[in-house]
């Protein structure tokens, strides 16, 4: 396996700064407040205007960051597009604000967009709270971590800005004119419900999202807003050999955390694919081990190499179930329901 280490850049740009890390593309970097403690950001340079790519998370940093990213580089000409590869808070939490900041249009794919109203609407907390509820129960979670983790999927629009009112939708395999390139559109699943990595083949840059990331994978979560049969592992598997047969090895990948890289994007995708099948591995050798046991437990077993803090759970089980549901369709795993707890165990 190629353990290239090639980057464009030494060092990352400083909050409120940007660095040109190809013709008319600018990389912009905010904090984060947890352990993933950055995200990048894009600034794509047009004849008439700029386009934001991202937005980052709702802190009076990042503000402070993006009000003298305004007062500098952005002084030169209005913003005339915002783009915003999924729904996440790290990615989508002031999408508001710089619309409102802007008047640009917003783009995003529809499915983005409906995770978004489905964790804001009016109604949503007790939507929220009738689907999540007995999911974790039936994963076998104690009742006190049980009702942090439900507060926390139901915290989504505490952490946005504000919610745009109006959008424009971009489709998988369509073709946007950002800055002064066009780019197509690679819809992305797994991670998050229809996420948007856009790739140029004029100059093989590749703004990857968080799909393809050069030190750590994504999470890759079950959860009971996934659509009826999903698989969230497969999907992911089967989006990553899509941007592999869609964008050359030597493609510049600019991704949303860790810095920009060049010269080995299939060999990172063989090995995020690597990292899943040894996932899979050690969560079969737990179930070997245990039994009959719940995904809660499942997890414990999974990431005994880490402490699990409360925040880290809702990302742990999710990837969990993930796995688990990935297995059972294949027959590795057989599911039965117990107490109104669902146990696994491996296949005889």
């Amino acid at each position: 396996m190629t353990t290239q280490t090639h980057t464009r850049h030494a060092e990352p740009p400083a909050p409120g700064h940007a660095v040109e890390t190809a013709r008319g593309l600018h990389w912009l970097r905010f904090p984060l407040p947890f352990a993933l403690d950055h995200i990048n950001l894009w600034l794509l340079d047009g004849p008439a205007g700029w386009t934001i790519v991202d937005s980052g998370f709702n802190t009076p940093d990042i503000i402070a960051g993006w009000e003298a990213v305004f007062g500098n580089l952005l002084q030169q000409k209005p913003v005339e597009k915002i783009f915003i590869t999924h729904f996440h808070p790290d990615h989508f939490g002031l999408a508001g604000w710089l619309q409102q900041k802007t008047d640009a249009p917003l783009f995003i794919t529809p499915g983005e967009w409906q995770m978004v109203h489905a964790l804001t609407d009016s109604d949503s907390a007790d939507r929220l709270e009738q689907i999540y509820r007995p999911y974790y129960q039936n994963a076998g979670v104690p009742a006190d971590v049980l009702e942090a983790l439900i507060d926390r999927r139901m915290g989504y629009k505490r952490v946005i800005h504000s919610v745009p009112p109006a959008v424009s939708h971009v489709h998988a395999g369509d073709t946007v004119t950002l800055g002064d390139r066009d780019w197509q559109i690679i819809d992305g699943y797994g991670h998050s419900p229809e996420h948007a990595s856009l790739y140029n083949a004029a100059d093989n840059i590749l703004i990857a999202g968080d799909m393809v990331l050069p030190f750590i994978t994504p999470n890759i979560s079950f959860f009971p807003g996934n659509a009826p049969g999903s698989d969230p592992v497969a999907e992911y598997l089967a989006t990553l050999d899509r941007i592999a047969a869609s964008v050359p090895n030597d493609a510049l990948v600019l991704p949303s955390h860790g810095k920009p890289f060049q010269g080995y994007l299939h060999d990172r995708i063989a090995a995020i694919k690597e990292h899943h099948v040894k996932r899979l591995d050690k969560l079969h050798s737990v179930l070997a081990d245990g039994g009959n046991m719940t995904a809660y437990d499942a997890m414990l077993g999974l990431f005994a190499h880490r402490e699990l803090k409360q925040g880290d759970i809702f990302f742990a089980l999710g990837e969990t179930l993930a796995h688990l549901v990935y297995s059972h369709k294949r027959g590795k795993v057989i599911e039965t329901m117990e107490k109104g707890r669902i146990l696994y165990r491996l296949a005889d």
